[in-house]
This record gives structure tokens, sequence and C-alpha cells, in this order.
């Protein structure tokens, strides 16, 4: 697999040094919290208290601690990586502004959703339309095609992709998961261990289940793979007659463009008539959308983009759930298969 470039420009530069920077201060970050916590046991009544220790509450709390540091080892290692595929220095470091502990948070909770085996029933929903969408659609010509898989996230996605044969590019906008798929790809299987429930102590039907561990990755990456990293905005990817795709395939992402028009452009200019955009996800619009477009709607706009919808599908799926939580909520999730028709 190729070896990822050393980030050269200097907003990209800024991002990945803040993103070492969150990396590195998860532990500390999660001790303040920790504090916290208890500083509100501390101001209950002697008698509350009493009550609260005798379920357990503060051994668990000495738990999550341990938790902590041990999920706190994987983003030093991360780091670590970063420091030697980048060239991260501890002076440059110095002036970075570290990315919010929520965002390291959910790295950690998307290793679980990819790379896990309590991840795939979530995958088992929202890869397979995608999965088989390519294999029909290309046959024993597979492995000569290209597939762009951008707001890749943690990798898994790309990765089974390129695992069909496909020469397939993940691209990534965070550091932070763009660093986690990399981190995942060169891990044993079931190598890594980490605690993603500890963060929330709502919902949670016991300790046990809020400490339970997760291992990952669940397969043995295969480094001969056809699967290159790529960081930034996929837009910029365009406009180039060799920079054209067989396929784009799109999971859990349409959603976060701030103009979705904008990624649509994109998509249709980094296909070559015939060319097949493949999307799953919901309809859940970030916090600053220029437009915010019913499925109704979206599903005319493509229409009227130079795409014709070939298939489509509605399934319900989960996202970063836990499954033993007392909490579980459910997106509604659209997929279709649409083809270039027009420049």
């Amino acid at each position: 697999m190729p070896r990822p470039s050393i980030a050269s420009d200097t907003n990209e530069r800024r991002a990945l040094l803040d993103a070492v920077a969150g990396l590195q201060n998860y532990v500390s970050e999660m001790k303040q919290i920790a504090a916290r916590r208890r500083l509100l046991y501390s101001h209950m009544s002697t008698r509350h208290q009493r009550l609260a220790k005798a379920t357990g509450y503060p051994r668990r709390l000495q738990d999550v601690d341990k938790a902590v540091t041990a999920n706190g080892e994987i983003t030093a290692r991360i780091a670590k990586l970063a420091e030697r595929d980048f060239n991260v220095t501890r002076a440059e470091l110095l002036h970075s502004r570290p990315v919010r502990n929520v965002r390291v948070i959910e790295l950690l909770k998307h290793f679980v959703r990819d790379w896990s085996d309590a991840g795939n029933r979530e995958r088992s929903i929202t890869f397979p339309p995608i999965l088989d969408a390519l294999q029909a659609e290309f046959g024993n010509d597979i492995v000569q095609k290209r597939v762009l898989v951008p707001g890749a996230g943690v990798g898994r996605l790309a990765y089974d992709i390129s695992q069909l044969g496909c020469q397939t590019e993940a691209n990534e906008y965070s550091y932070l998961m763009h660093l986690g798929s990399i981190f995942a790809l060169e891990q044993s299987k079931d190598s890594c261990s980490v605690y993603p429930h500890v963060h929330n102590f709502s919902h949670q039907i016991s300790g046990k289940e809020q400490l339970r561990p997760v291992t990952f990755p669940d397969v043995e990456p295969d480094n001969r793979v056809r699967l290159r990293h790529s960081f930034g905005d996929f837009m910029k990817l365009a406009g180039s007659h060799n920079n054209l795709y067989d396929a784009v395939a799109t999971l859990f992402f349409i959603d976060t463009a701030e103009n979705m028009l904008t990624y649509i452009d994109t998509i249709r200019q980094l296909l070559p008539l015939g060319g097949i955009w493949i999307n799953c996800g919901p309809l859940k619009w970030g916090s600053s959308p220029r437009v915010e477009f019913t499925l109704e709607e979206v599903l005319s706009i493509i229409s009227n983009m130079g795409f014709q919808i070939e298939k489509r599908w509605s399934k319900s799926a989960e996202y970063m759930a836990d499954s033993e939580g007392l909490w579980h909520g459910f997106y509604g999730v659209e997929g279709w298969l649409a083809r270039k028709v027009e420049d």
C-alpha cells in the first residue's frame, strides 16, 4: 500500500498538527471530566454519598479512569504514527490548537463501527448494497476500475471495495480520521482494544457493559490491496480528465455539505460518461447548510444534473450505536445508483 505523503500546504499542516495535539491531549481532557464528576459527587450529602458508594459507583469511576488510560495508549500510538509518517516535531506542536476532545472520542467509536465485530451489525446494512452494485456493474473487469470514496472516515468501506479488486482511493477531510485509517490498516487482527462506552454515563445498563472493551481490527489487513489514501477536500480533485473515476461511492456523506449541489457537481466532474455514483445515507443536514432539501427534491436535482437514477433502496440503520445501551436511534437510510448520462 502506498505510504502517505508529507503534508506541506500551510493549512493542511496546521490541520495535521491540531489533530496530533488533540490525540495527545485525550487523557488529560478526560481527567478534567473525571475530576468534575468526583467534585459533584463530593458535594452530595454524607448519606447520599454512602448510598452511592454501596452501589460501587466510586469503584466504577476508578475503572473508567483505567479504561481511559488504555484508550490513551491507542491515541498516543496514532500520534506517534503522525510523527513518523509526517515528520511532526514537538516544536511545531507548541503552536497547535488541539481539536476538541469530542472529535477524538468519535475517532475511537469509528474504530468500533468500521473495524470490529461489534460494528458489523451496522456495516451489514449499509455496505452490501454498495459492494453488490460495484460487482454487478463491473463484473470481471473490476480490477481495471477506479473507485473514489470521499468522506472515507477510518476507511473500512474503501478497504472492502479495494478487496473486490478495484483501484480505490479513500479521501478524507478530517486528519483524525485520515490518521485513524492508516493506523487501522497497520495493525494485526484483534491486536488493539478500546473502551468506547466509558465516555457516556447515560443509558448504561451496568458498569460491566459500560466498561466492556472492543478489539479491532476484525480482519488481518491485506497490505497488498489496491488502496490509496488522500487527505483534503474532495472537491479539489475535480477539473482534470486525468483524474476520472469509474465510480464514486458515498456513505453517510452528502448531508455533510454546506451546499449539496457543489458535491453533486464535483461527483459529476469526477465521472466519465457512463460512470456511476452509488450513495447510501440519511439526510441529516449539518449545522450550517445553505440549503436543506427533502429526499424528493434531492432525487429531482440529481436527475436535472446529468444523472439517471437506475436503482433505489431504503433501509433503517443505527450509527455508532451502543448495542447494549438503553437508547437506540435509527436513521432512515436512502440509497441509489445514478449513472452520468450528460456532461
